[in-house]
């Protein structure tokens, strides 16, 4: 339902504004300082407009039936993360919609430019690192990894292709052989499940923010795009989305929610690639560190090249979904099927660590029989001075 006002009706808000969608502020207004009276004549441009779009709430409200109960029911929250993807979220939803109007404010140009500039910074390093990571890091450990198993079946096995005994291999080569991760697959299973595990994470809460994006009800028809965003007394947030018009939502899944998901799944299958290529265990928990730093590339940005104010006001930014109508057993069968998801996700996380291992390219044709070969050695590698014991060394003039 729009809202409709008689030019001649004394009471008509036309002078302060018009509910017309993203065009609100091409009615025509008083220009003079004399004609606004003495209340409004020392008021900024901030408190005008925030007076103006505290006056419009209210008319929304009253006049769109459509709008209020969007504004009555929007309940569930989902928290916005203060990192750059949360700002590209702001400004996507706060800030485009004013610039289309015309009605954008030195601060929102100045903040839509470099929150963009930001991003732009933070996908060209995360690209760049792992442009680096593949050639630098991933691929020579590839290379390492192959000569040594190379070495290991010229030397180790006997003409009959029977025997693995790495005595016959330098003790170096040995050290290597023995040190490489996919020799220890336990181990290694372990250090990828907690990576795909983050990544996962990372892609499950994308996901539920997309699709909560996309369930938002539409901003009603006519109505200012500044009523997509307000305070709610059901949400502990300041800024609270609870509806959406196609171009929001456009602009949101194609600017934020997938490159983040492909970030996300190329930095996984990338990280699985490199830590199975570690040439030690030493290198393997250093790899998994470094990922993880790569991970956070986004949030380190966000919270030094950020304003301190803008930060806060992009954590007191929400999506406020419509609840959910239904009988206490129905919500109790949702909170059991939450139960029943997470499971799967964690089964899918398993899945995905054995397909990484059972068809991993880091030495074709893999025969799983490096551990097996360097049982021996491992167990020699102990110290012969235990811990704590005091007899170990002879002292001298003794």
């Amino acid at each position: 339902m729009m809202a409709s006002y008689n030019d001649d009706d004394q009471n008509s808000p036309r002078d302060q504004f018009a509910l017309t969608g993203e065009i609100s502020d091409s009615v025509p207004r008083t220009n003079s300082a004399a004609e606004r009276g003495p209340l409004i004549k020392t008021m900024s441009q901030m408190e005008e407009m925030k007076q103006e779009l505290a006056i419009l709430m209210e008319q929304s409200e009253k006049e769109s039936p459509e709008y209020a109960a969007i504004v009555r029911g929007a309940t569930e929250v989902e928290d916005v993360a203060s990192d750059v993807w949360g700002a590209l979220i702001f400004v996507v939803v706060h800030d485009l919609p004013d610039f289309r109007a015309g009605r954008m404010v030195l601060e929102g140009q100045v903040r839509m430019f470099y929150v963009f500039f930001v991003f732009a910074g933070n996908f060209f390093i995360q690209a760049i690192l792992l442009y680096f990571i593949i050639k630098l890091l991933m691929m020579p450990s590839l290379l390492g990894a192959q000569d040594i198993y190379q070495e290991f079946h010229k030397t180790a096995f006997d003409d009959s292709g029977q025997t693995a005994d790495i005595s016959s291999m330098a003790p170096h080569s040995q050290a290597e052989l023995c040190g490489l991760a996919l020799s220890q697959l336990l181990f290694v299973r372990i250090i990828l499940f907690l990576w795909v595990t983050n990544n996962v994470g990372e892609l499950r809460d994308t996901v539920q923010k997309m699709v909560g994006a996309i369930s938002l009800p539409l901003l009603p028809e006519g109505l200012d795009t500044r009523l997509m965003k307000r305070d709610l007394e059901a949400s502990p947030r300041d800024d609270n989305i609870i509806c959406l018009n196609l171009k929001g939502k456009v602009g949101l899944v194609i600017l934020v929610f997938m490159p983040k998901m492909i970030i996300a799944t190329v930095l996984m299958f990338v990280g699985c690639v490199w830590l199975m290529a570690a040439e030690n265990i030493g290198d393997l928990i250093l790899n998994s560190l470094a990922l993880a730093f790569v991970v956070k590339v986004d949030e380190l940005l966000a919270e030094v090249f950020f304003p301190r104010n803008f930060l806060e006001m992009v954590s007191d930014l929400a999506f406020v979904l419509p609840r959910e109508e239904g009988e206490a057993m129905q919500k109790m069968e949702k909170r059991a099927w939450e139960f029943i998801m997470c499971a799967i996700t964690m089964a899918f996380t398993f899945i995905f660590v054995e397909v990484m291992i059972a068809f991993q390219p880091v030495i074709p044709e893999y025969a799983y029989d490096v551990h097996a070969a360097c049982m021996d050695y491992l167990s020699r590698q102990v110290p012969w001075c235990l811990p704590f014991q005091a007899d170990c060394f002879p002292e001298s003039g003794k």
